[in-house]
């Protein structure tokens, strides 16, 4: 039986170009992980110091500070807190799973069906294939990149106004 060498040359051809589309998609994947996991740590550093920083402003308002004082606490824990918020809802969009196009059952019993094609035939298509999974997946960390971006502006100002506010409640214990 004697071999077509076109043949042979494009399913090694295909082998390295699909090779390439899923070391492609890992990548992708690896950077939806490595937001997700930013995006929580801010979140959780965030929150963390908003607790420690309102158990501070707390002692300072309960030890009979100054009406000045525990006005401008107040605004802080109000001003730290929404920051907060806004930090958490951008975060969860990072977090948030989007839909896209998967390689499931369906598609590999598809597959299945047409691995007796001719390669050239089926290469192009699962060229085609995986471009689509990965447009989508960079779409998606686009998404997510953005709303790591947003989250990050937002995630300064807890810590600043939470710094401001155990500033402000040291200074009240001296007035």
């Amino acid at each position: 039986m004697e071999t077509d060498p076109q043949s042979g040359a494009t399913s090694q051809n295909l082998a390295h170009v699909l090779d390439i589309a899923r070391g492609t998609l890992d990548s992708e994947f690896q950077r939806a992980n490595r937001l997700d996991e930013k995006a929580r740590g801010q979140a959780t550093l965030a929150g963390s110091w908003f607790a420690v920083t309102q158990a501070v402003a707390a002692i300072a308002i309960s030890t009979n500070a100054a009406k000045g004082w525990i006005i401008g606490l107040v605004v802080g824990l109000a001003i730290q807190a929404i920051a907060l918020v806004v930090n958490l809802a951008y975060a969860a969009d990072v977090w948030r799973l989007r839909e896209r196009e998967e390689v499931g059952r369906e598609t590999l019993e598809a597959l299945k069906k047409r691995v007796a094609e001719p390669v050239g035939a089926f290469a192009g298509d699962m060229i085609d294939f995986y471009t689509r999974i990965l447009d989508e997946a960079q779409l998606a960390n686009e998404s997510r990149g953005k709303s790591f971006e947003k989250a990050s502006r937002w995630w300064w100002p807890v810590l600043v106004i939470g710094l401001a506010e155990i500033a402000a409640a040291l200074l009240s214990r001296l007035a």
